[in-house]
């Protein structure tokens, strides 16, 4: 009997120690250990993502592989927990749902946090964004701030925090110049309809919009930023579903280890978006930006 309990005791530990061992070198025992059993089981967590949002989640050359500067965020938060970061494509406005849904683990696409969000989910703040116009290059409607789009046809992405500024812009202008506000279900679709005409104007993620403008195809029409107006300026963030503390609590844990290492900074500039950067990770702050959907005076 003592000869198997020492075999099991053992087989116990050679287990543990391959286990550990697969985590890597980098694997920091506290913050796995906040992980729920559910996923540390897994080893992994899936992650809503739309990768249609070049810098942050789009697919490579190879038109298959998710890069960016959130996907190299949670390569480097998956090496700290010992777990995978496993992205699954997904239209932006679903992917709330899916988390609400057990379908996703935490999303993380360019989410903004603001208050009306906070009421369904956690939002863990990692980083600073703002929403800029976009319009064919020239701007040749002459729109350079948010109330010139009175009389204009514009598109924004479902489910996205341009659509809910567009929506409030529309409310605000005159029955004679109606804003006419149509929903697309990507940035890619809403690219092609700015370019034909079918739109005047679009919004989109600051960070976003700067990268993809840089990055334009030769041939195409080209498209511009509108530089001096700027709105919903406040947090980016990964979301979680209320019920989910410790996965939130981990998340959050592991970027700010990885902000006070330096590893976070670094991404960040690679990436071109230094000025974004935060300090300190924070839970459900959308209160330090009250005025977030604040329009034109």
């Amino acid at each position: 009997m003592k000869k198997l309990l020492k075999t099991s005791l053992a087989a116990t530990a050679l287990g543990l120690m391959f286990a550990s061992a697969s985590f890597g070198a980098d694997m920091d025992p506290k913050l796995n250990a906040l992980l729920p059993e559910k996923i540390k089981t897994a080893g992994e967590i899936v992650v809503g993502t739309e990768p249609q949002t070049p810098p942050y989640d789009f697919y490579g050359e190879d038109n298959k592989t998710i890069i960016g500067l959130e996907r190299e965020l949670r390569d480097a938060m998956g090496e700290r927990l010992g777990v995978k970061f496993t992205d699954k494509p997904a239209q932006f406005a679903s992917i709330i749902p899916g988390i609400q849904a057990g379908r996703f683990d935490m999303g993380m696409s360019a989410f903004g946090d603001f208050a009306e969000r906070e009421k369904i989910l956690d939002v863990i703040n990692y980083m600073l964004e703002g929403t800029s116009i976009i319009v064919l290059e020239g701007n040749p409607k002459g729109i350079k701030k948010l109330a010139d789009s009175c009389g204009k046809r514009a598109g924004a992405v479902q489910g996205s925090i341009p659509l809910q500024l567009l929506d409030k812009q529309k409310t605000l202008c005159p029955a004679d110049k109606p804003l006419e506000v149509m929903q697309f279900p990507s940035n890619d679709q809403i690219k092609i309809a700015l370019q034909s005409g079918r739109v005047d104007l679009s919004m989109d993620t600051t960070g976003v919009a700067a990268y993809s403008l840089q990055h334009q195809p030769a041939g195409s029409r080209k498209l511009e930023l509108v530089t001096g107006a700027q709105y919903a300026v406040g947090y980016q963030a990964m979301l979680v579903a209320k019920q989910s503390t410790q996965l939130r609590e981990a998340l959050a844990a592991t970027m700010q280890a990885m902000i006070d290492d330096g590893s976070y900074g670094k991404i960040f500039d690679k990436w071109g978006l230094g000025e974004n950067k935060l300090e300190k990770v924070t839970i459900n702050d959308a209160a330090r930006f009250a005025d977030y959907m604040k329009l034109d005076e």
